[in-house]
């Protein structure tokens, strides 16, 4: 038992890394190689035709970058809610800009998997040019899982003092039952000697009559 609740335990912790790994910005240090846009057929439900879908078309932007080394590096550039992202178009203009400057060095910042096999893309959130030789630190994503472990040990804390309180009480709980069950004992062992004085004080004034 306790090795499927360990095992329980390794897949949400695995589960959640992977996710925090996905949604946490990135910082890639790359050249800008040039922009692209894409059209992009997705099925939508609907009755226009014998299949009962219809097919939509979006145009996707892309940033193409490369590293230093010469290696492909390319980022999808879409609106993304959680990162508060609404100006696509606005970023693929300025990285286009950018791209002009065969010298260029830039920041990107992104979140997201590079998956071939099923086409995916990080999503690029920003764009800057930066110095050659610059490092990004990591400042937001410092303070978030310094928060979120924080969080996560004062969870645990307050879990581990119920558990603790519930088994303190169960102690308390189980120490009382014994203690009434040998005073139930002593009860009846007393009663049972007074009886027997009884017994034995009736049984000598019979005999002494």
């Amino acid at each position: 038992m306790k090795r499927l609740g360990y095992a329980l335990i390794g897949v949400i912790v695995i589960a959640i890394g992977a996710g925090l790994h996905y949604a946490l910005p990135q910082v890639d240090v790359v050249r800008l190689v040039g922009t692209d846009v894409k059209r992009v057929d997705t099925q939508e439900n609907g009755a226009d035709n014998e299949s009962g879908s219809s097919v939509s078309t979006t145009d996707v932007y892309f940033v193409l970058t490369e590293t230093e080394q010469g290696e492909p590096r390319n980022y999808r550039n879409e609106d993304a809610i959680i990162y508060g992202k609404f100006d696509s178009s606005n970023l693929h203009t300025r990285a286009r800009s950018i791209a002009q400057d065969e010298e260029n060095l830039v920041a990107v910042r992104h979140y997201g998997w590079r998956l071939p096999i099923f086409s995916m893309f990080p999503n690029a959130v920003k764009v800057w040019q930066v110095e050659p030789g610059y490092r990004h630190l990591p400042i937001f994503n410092i303070v978030f899982l310094t928060l979120l472990a924080a969080g996560i040990g004062y969870l645990a804390w307050r879990i581990r003092r119920v558990i603790s309180a519930r088994r303190e009480a169960n102690e308390a709980a189980r120490v009382e039952r014994e203690a009434q069950a040998e005073r139930e004992r002593m009860a009846r062992r007393d009663n049972d000697e007074s009886q027997r004085a009884r017994d034995a004080f009736l049984s000598d004034d019979n005999s002494s009559s």
